[in-house]
This record gives structure tokens, C-alpha cells and sequence, in this order.
């Protein structure tokens, strides 16, 4: 566990190219990727046209900040949280880690969607606990938080988008951990739950070292994070104090 104030992951000029294989011009392919990443498109010498998702970034990450992401749709926000959790792998430059970061990105792919919510629960268990000792009352507390009843007997790939945030959320939040990525984590589900999830979030908070969170909710980045880093085309733009970050973003980039 990092001291508070302490490095956790450096990023020094790190650039990550997502290249359009067997494409020779601008196709739907590429226009394809360069709207799912927000980067630019650029053609390497001797090589296919390639995204360029994140260009020349510079970032350090303390241990303890809670770090706001903010950016149009398409900016590089998940792209980012995707490196820092060491899913993407950087084109050039140099990503130093001290810590691992948790990602709560993508919930489709995060465990083997034939396994019943039960069994999911009791490999993360597993993987984090390396004992089943606990197991139960572990998952008595997951089912009260999560409400899924009977679903959680039945396989993750018939679970809406929000079946599989409250399961991911909870089985996340359910252990300690030194840092934690959060891509519009509890943004899908109704009220109810976002209420629940943000007081199990500000509990969790108390253990955890580190939060990256992207949202397209300012007041649920308002309530978490002190820090804002601003996004536009995969570059930094703005970092800053929190209020700052927001004020730039709201003048400069929102739509």
C-alpha cells in the first residue's frame, strides 16, 4: 500500500496508435475506429493507416487523489482508463506502475459470461481471497446490495446492462483495493440503485487508495474527485483542481 501522496502510475509522453489493418485510405473501417476512440487518423510511412487514440501524454497519479475525467464523447477517457489498467499497451513512451488499477470498464468482458452470477461471485472471491472461508456471508451481502435474486443463478450473458453493473460494482467494491478505474461505472440502473451505489462508493472510498473515474455526470465527479484531467482528441489539455478542470471544460469543449 503507497503512502498518501506517493506516486502510482507515471505516464511519460505516452502515445498509443490503434492501427486500421489492410486499409490503404479513409474507409468505414477507419472512420469506424476513429469514432470509438476520439483520435486522430494518421498514416505511418511504410505502414496502414493507424488511430492515433492517445497522443504525447504526461500524467502522474498520487496515491489517494481522486481524479476526474472529463471530455466530449469519443475524447480518449476510456481509452485512458484502458492503459492505466494496463488493458492497452502504449505505441511509445513509457507507463511506470507501483500499484495495479482495478478497471470497472467494460462488464462484458471482465469474467466468462457462461457463469452464473453465483459462480462469478465466488471466483472473484477466490481471486481475491485465495479461501472460500467467508464466502457465504460475502455473498449474502452481495445479493442484499445487489437485488438480483434468482438472476444471479442464471448465466451473465442474459444479464442487461445494468444486471451486470450492480454485479460488477458490488463484487468490486467488495474487497479492498489500492486503486480503482471507473468508466460510467454506476451510471446504469435507475435512481434507486445510483443512491445505493454512491453511499456503498463513498464507504469503499475509505479503503481505497486511488480513483480514475469518467462520467458524463458532473455532479457524481463533483461529489468524488477533487482533481480534474481534461481530454480532447487523446491529448491532455487541462489538468487541475477539480472546479478549474469543469470550468475549462465547460467553456472550451462541451457541445
Amino acid at each position: 500500500m503507497k503512502l498518501p501522496g506517493q506516486p502510482v502510475v507515471e505516464l511519460r509522453d505516452v502515445s498509443l496508435l490503434i492501427p486500421v489493418e489492410g486499409a490503404t485510405k479513409r474507409s468505414l473501417k477507419a472512420n469506424l475506429v476513429t469514432g470509438l476512440t476520439g483520435g486522430l487518423l494518421r498514416r505511418e510511412p511504410r505502414r496502414s493507416i493507424g488511430v492515433e487514440a492517445l497522443s504525447n501524454l504526461n500524467l502522474v497519479i498520487r496515491s489517494g487523489e481522486r481524479i476526474a475525467l472529463l471530455g466530449h464523447n469519443g475524447a480518449g477517457k476510456s481509452t485512458l482508463l484502458r492503459l492505466l489498467c494496463d488493458i492497452y499497451s502504449p505505441s511509445s513512451g513509457r507507463i511506470n506502475r507501483s500499484v495495479s488499477i482495478e478497471p470497472m470498464i467494460d462488464k462484458s468482458s471482465w469474467v466468462d459470461q457462461d457463469l452464473t452470477g453465483y459462480h462469478a461471485a465466488k471466483v472473484q472471491y477466490l481471486l481475491n481471497r485465495n479461501s472460500l472461508k467467508g464466502f457465504d456471508e460475502f455473498y449474502g451481502e452481495l445479493l442484499a446490495f445487489t437485488e438480483l435474486a434468482d438472476f444471479m443463478h442464471i448465466p451473465l450473458r442474459t444479464y442487461s446492462d445494468g444486471m451486470r453493473t450492480r454485479l460488477q460494482f458490488g463484487l468490486l467494491t467488495g474487497f479492498r483495493h489500492d486503486a480503482l478505474a471507473l468508466d460510467e461505472g454506476i451510471g446504469a440502473g435507475d435512481q434507486s440503485f445510483l443512491n445505493k451505489a454512491q453511499d456503498r462508493l463513498s464507504s469503499f472510498l475509505g479503503n481505497v487508495g486511488t480513483l480514475i473515474l469518467a462520467s458524463h455526470s458532473n455532479d457524481l465527479l463533483r461529489q468524488f474527485c477533487k482533481r480534474g484531467v481534461v481530454l480532447s482528441h487523446g491529448r491532455i489539455v487541462f489538468d487541475g483542481g477539480f472546479e478549474a478542470a469543469e470550468a475549462y471544460y465547460l467553456s472550451h469543449l462541451s457541445e
